[in-house]
């Protein structure tokens, strides 16, 4: 008699909870980011001192050139979706850092 492979499957609820959690995650990650690159004492002041429109310029220069990047063709799909993957889920850990930060300190 032949042994069928039978596959785990993780219940519906289960995967809906995890995508949700993901989810909220890379949105705190993003928000996080974007109020400690531009809150008062954030990045871009430390980075350029009180010069918030030398600062502004460069960041746009290399999010200008960062997507040029990615825009290219000559890039393979499979390539571009590890990258995309990579970004997400790097926003996810930040989102879990900022998360835990503000859950401990009560700020950010």
């Amino acid at each position: 008699m032949e042994h069928a492979k039978v596959k785990f499957e993780f219940p519906v609820f289960a995967q809906v909870a995890a995508g949700f959690a993901i989810s909220a995650l890379v949105m705190i990650g993003i928000s996080g980011s974007i109020y400690k690159l531009i809150a008062p004492q954030g990045w871009v002041v430390q980075a350029f001192g009180h010069s918030f429109g030398l600062g502004a310029a460069l960041l746009a220069a290399v999010l200008g050139a960062a997507a040029v990047v990615w825009a290219l063709p000559g890039r393979k799909p499979v390539q571009r979706a590890r990258v995309s993957d990579a970004v997400v889920y790097s926003f996810a850990a930040a989102g879990l850092l900022y998360l835990g930060q503000m859950l401990a300190l009560g700020s950010v």
